[in-house]
């Protein structure tokens, strides 16, 4: 992961600030990209260190409050400043009917960086080495892969995906477990921090 993101910073010209950030959250939070890509502002509340992902736009089609550790809130102050007034946190940069990221701007710039650019007769150059190509729905298994590695129990790791829990806990078990997910994601967010 140290060599992914030192690649992503060197990049920087083709791998924008806003891919970064987005990558970055990606991996801290565990959540979709869609969800992310297409977080409006409003959704967030930064002094309360929360974000409110409403049922219409959860792939779980459940409403969920996200715990924002501080590491998150400080990316998103940058991102607050580079949105210039946009309602969304990752306006579109291109001419667009979209208000936001586009679905396929974080994989093709990834894409990128292992030199394949799809529609180029000339592919760029691999910069990412030896590593085996990875899409961004890989930095949401890094991350809960990371949850396990600092010992968090799976059931509070799984919420913090926004996954449904399963079988009789799934039906019975309806706590929300934010403090613990909170917790779990300040825990993530220190291992994080000198790496991203």
């Amino acid at each position: 992961m140290v060599f992914t993101f030192k690649t992503f910073r060197n990049e920087a010209d083709s791998f924008t600030r806003d891919n970064y950030l987005a990558c970055s959250l990606l991996v801290l939070l565990g959540v979709r990209k869609g969800e992310l890509t297409e977080a409006m502002w409003n959704e967030f509340d930064l002094n309360e260190k929360v974000w409110y992902l409403p049922q219409e736009r959860s792939k779980s089609g459940v409403a969920i409050d996200i715990p924002l550790p501080d590491l998150a809130i400080e990316w998103l102050n940058e991102l607050k400043v580079r949105a210039f007034g946009s309602d969304y946190v990752f306006p579109n940069r291109r001419t667009s009917k979209m208000p936001h990221m586009g679905k396929d701007t974080l994989n093709r710039a990834i894409s990128k960086l292992f030199g394949r650019e799809p529609g180029r007769k000339v592919q760029p150059e691999n910069k990412m080495g030896d590593l085996g190509h990875f899409t961004v729905h890989d930095l949401r298994r890094t991350c809960r892969s990371l949850l396990a590695s600092l010992g968090v129990p799976g059931h509070v790791a799984e919420r913090c995906l926004n996954h449904k829990l399963k079988g009789v806990e799934g039906i019975y078990n309806r706590h929300d477990y934010f403090n613990e997910r909170r917790e779990a994601l300040d825990l993530l967010a220190k291992k994080l921090a000198p790496l991203i």
